[in-house]
């Protein structure tokens, strides 16, 4: 089996280091010159330098013969966009994402990750092992009916404008989606920086529309 691990921190590193152990052939994608040496001296596996949103990055990487692609970054942003990038551009198998906000665990599944992994999910899943799939399934798919896409213009007074997207407190449940800006369409990842006149698409709970609403364009008050 090939993996691609994306991301070399705690969770990526235990990853990699475990899947080789298993005998399976692993890459694993670091852009901390510092985190490469030493996982490089520690691990004998590939290790590629580079930023894993990046599709040059992940083809090097191996990310077009992979059976799966694991996002293990410590920005949900950018593990989506590497699952994307792999499903859709580099058709891989399989995409795994590890959520570090809880919260963002349904737009993900929603958004087509096959399999997404946070802190709780694996508490709970070691805890409950004996889970009926059909009632969570109905619970999740009940939840999925909630979801919905918006989308805001940034004008020129926005709080947001010329912040990187990792720096920005987004309420749980909202992720941005995509961004139009003139007749480009750009994937947001982690160091994407907001401009004025950008249209943002989001995929949000309503119940958390309105604080989305202020955090981009702090045109309503919330109460």
């Amino acid at each position: 089996m090939r993996i691609v691990v994306v991301g070399g921190g705690k969770v990526g590193y235990q990853v990699a280091r475990q899947c080789a152990a298993w005998g399976y052939e692993v890459a694993l994608v670091e852009n901390d010159p510092e985190k490469v040496d030493k996982i490089k001296q520690e691990l004998n596996l590939r290790v590629v330098l580079g930023n894993g949103t990046r599709a040059h990055i992940l083809k090097k990487a191996g990310s077009e013969n992979a059976d799966m692609v694991v996002a293990a970054t410590d920005d949900d942003q950018d593990n989506l966009v590497i699952c994307q990038l792999a499903e859709r551009q580099f058709k891989a198998k399989r995409t795994l994402a590890v959520v570090n906000n809880p919260g963002n665990e349904k737009l993900f599944r929603w958004l087509g990750v096959n399999q997404v992994v946070g802190p709780a999910s694996l508490i709970l899943g070691l805890i409950q092992e004996t889970v009926d799939i059909d009632a969570t399934t109905a619970q999740w798919m009940q939840g999925i009916k909630d979801l919905k896409t918006v989308q805001f213009k940034l004008g020129p007074n926005a709080p947001i404008l010329g912040r990187k997207l990792k720096d920005i407190p987004f309420p749980n449940e909202a992720i941005l989606v995509t961004i139009v800006r003139g007749n480009t369409a750009i994937v947001p990842c982690g160091n994407t920086v907001l401009q004025e006149g950008d249209m943002v698409f989001a995929l949000t709970n309503p119940a958390v529309q309105a604080k989305l609403e202020q955090v981009l364009t702090g045109s309503r008050k919330l109460a």
